[in-house]
């Protein structure tokens, strides 16, 4: 089997200060679940010592100027994290989406599209992945969020054909809480690192002197290396990236996934 962990760095609103909101999923191999935790608990120990090793990594407290500037250790613990997220076997998806300039629908009849393309590229990765046969999705949260994401899930993969489709996508979604899930601590520390890289469009390059975001692209590189683009389904020549960029109308339709000149690779 095969664990998704889902978190996102910013929100899709009017209202947030993200205009590249990121939702990221970390997918593990069961096995490897308990070897993952273990690794983290090592680099806490190790690098924080003993008055911080029970942190919680979160990109919001770590992935920012001020660990760089004034917090050698905690900067010390964020190159060995990514360096980490690197030689581990894990498989990354990211929906980078473009800002709305409406609030989208809090319908619990309709499930963000965000939420949607992340859930089908899994399944699809796993349809892919001849070792196993399912995913157990893992959000973190209590399932409240979203106006009430745990039934907007529930509702599409149920009621829709899309969401009928996807045949190997455990039925109940989990929810937990990322000061004792580690691997949700890994999804929030990558969806924080790829946002920070497509809001500074580190594409075009790194400024001059900025340490900082020097890093961060250097952290979104060991990312697109555990990311995979997968064939969509019925197509050999249609590509599902895996860093994918929606568009800001994609917020406001009810279409399924279609890929479009507006729909591509984030680079």
């Amino acid at each position: 089997m095969i664990f998704a962990f889902i978190d996102e760095s910013g929100h899709p609103h009017p209202n947030d200060s993200s205009d590249r909101p990121t939702l990221a999923a970390v997918c593990v191999d069961a096995n490897r679940l308990r070897a993952l935790n273990t690794e983290i608990f090592r680099l806490k120990r190790g690098l924080l010592g003993k008055d911080q090793f029970e942190i919680e990594a979160k990109a919001q407290k770590l992935l920012n100027r001020a660990t760089f500037r004034r917090h050698p250790e905690k900067r010390e613990f964020v190159e060995s994290f990514f360096e980490m997220c690197g030689n581990f076997p894990m498989t990354v998806f990211a929906i980078v989406m473009e800002k709305p300039h409406a609030p989208p629908t809090a319908d619990r009849d309709f499930l963000p599209m965000q939420f949607r393309y992340i859930i089908q590229s899994i399944d699809r990765f796993v349809e892919l992945n001849a070792n196993t046969d399912l995913a157990a999705v893992m959000f973190d949260g209590d399932g409240s969020q979203l106006n009430r994401i745990s039934e907007r899930f529930s509702n599409w993969l149920f009621r829709s054909a899309a969401g009928r489709s996807l045949t190997r996508i455990a039925e109940t979604p989990f929810f937990v809480d990322s000061r004792f899930t580690p691997q949700i601590q890994v999804a929030d520390m990558i969806a924080g690192a790829i946002r920070i890289y497509q809001e500074n469009r580190l594409h075009r390059g790194v400024p001059p002197g900025d340490p900082f975001l020097s890093a961060v692209s250097r952290y979104y590189r060991i990312i697109q290396r555990k990311t995979v683009d997968i064939p969509a389904p019925g197509s050999d020549a249609e590509l599902w990236h895996g860093i994918y960029l929606m568009s800001e109308r994609r917020h406001h339709t009810r279409d399924e996934r279609i890929q479009n000149e507006n729909d591509s690779e984030a680079n």
